[in-house]
């Protein structure tokens, strides 16, 4: 969900990029909050509380202040942050945590935005937005991608890689079971519980949003399409994207 309402974000200008410190037990209240804010705590911890629920902020868990948000903060250990607050036309009503263990990399690029917009040179709005897209891509990826255990991953990334190269063509859980060196019964198991649901309906999802893709470009016909995404028929294709998004082809 907090991957989804990242995805959907359009950035038009970026406020401001700064590091700051806040003391133990300094405390304030926010009502209605006017713009987005990406807080990445590197020393010390802040909570966050809203709609009765608590949102930790330190080393290990980045917080975005979404705008239109309410909520009440109270710094709980001594540190430094840094923050980068942007406008968006998104809103939302609680703060969005991500566990992250290496806050590094965003911590580098907010760093270079406040350089940036302290030297101000000719492409300094632009490159700012940029920048900010950038860390939203990068929470973004690390609230997409499930955990596996290292040897469990493994194997299904090997197959997610292969239903990524041969989505169009005939996928069964028999030689996908192959590829990953498992039983079909074990292998569906593991999937199903990784990445939430079975192999099959994975592959079917991924052509339903490669047809979309295809459609929102000058292709070709729709029978072009259907067969270049590995549909026997026009009428096949048309059935599946419908029960998959609820309108037909042409309408989309």
């Amino acid at each position: 969900m907090k991957s989804e309402l990242l995805s959907n974000l359009i950035i038009t200008k970026v406020h401001s990029a700064s590091t700051l410190f806040s003391p133990q037990n300094k405390k304030a209240k926010r009502k209605n909050r006017s713009r987005w804010a990406v807080i990445v705590k590197y020393e010390g911890e802040t909570l966050y509380t809203a709609n009765g629920k608590r949102f930790l902020s330190d080393a290990n868990h980045l917080v975005i202040l979404p705008k239109g948000c309410t909520y009440e903060w109270e710094c709980t250990k001594a540190g430094h942050f840094s923050t980068v607050e942007f406008e968006s036309e998104g809103t939302f009503c609680e703060p969005l945590v991500f566990k992250f263990k290496n806050p590094e990399k965003i911590l580098k690029i907010v760093w270079e935005m406040e350089h940036k917009r302290t030297v101000k040179q000719a492409m300094t709005e632009m490159e700012c937005i940029r920048d900010v897209y950038s860390i939203l891509l990068i929470l973004a990826g690390a609230e997409s991608d499930p955990y596996f255990p290292t040897e469990k991953q493994k194997k299904i990334s090997l197959v997610l890689d292969y239903i990524s190269q041969n989505y169009h063509k005939s996928i069964t859980n028999d030689a996908l079971a192959k590829l990953a060196g498992m039983s079909t019964v074990y292998f569906r198991k593991l999937f199903t519980e990784l990445m939430g649901t079975s192999p099959i309906a994975y592959a079917r999802q991924l052509r339903i949003e490669k047809a979309k893709e295809m459609l929102k470009s000058d292709y070709g016909t729709l029978t072009d399409l259907a067969q270049l995404l590995g549909y026997a028929s026009l009428y096949d294709f048309s059935r599946d994207f419908k029960k998959h998004t609820g309108i037909s082809p042409s309408k989309y």
